[in-house]
C-alpha cells in the first residue's frame, strides 16, 4: 500500500497558495527545489475541506 501526503505550498514571499495535492513521498521540513514556495502537509480530512472551498 502507498502512502499518500496531502499538501499546500505556500509562496512565503506573497503568502499565497500556489498549489495543493496529492503525493507519496514527504520531506520533514516542508522545504521545495524553490526557496520562496514551503509544502506545508495536512491530513486527510483538511485537505478535502480545503479542495470543497477552493475548487
Amino acid at each position: 500500500m502507498n502512502k499518500e501526503y496531502f499538501y499546500i505550498d505556500l509562496n512565503v514571499k506573497s503568502m499565497k497558495i500556489v498549489n495543493w495535492g496529492v503525493s507519496n513521498t514527504a520531506s520533514l521540513t516542508g522545504e521545495t527545489a524553490n526557496p520562496d514556495i514551503h509544502r506545508i502537509f495536512l491530513t486527510k480530512g483538511q485537505y478535502n475541506k480545503l479542495v470543497k472551498h477552493v475548487e
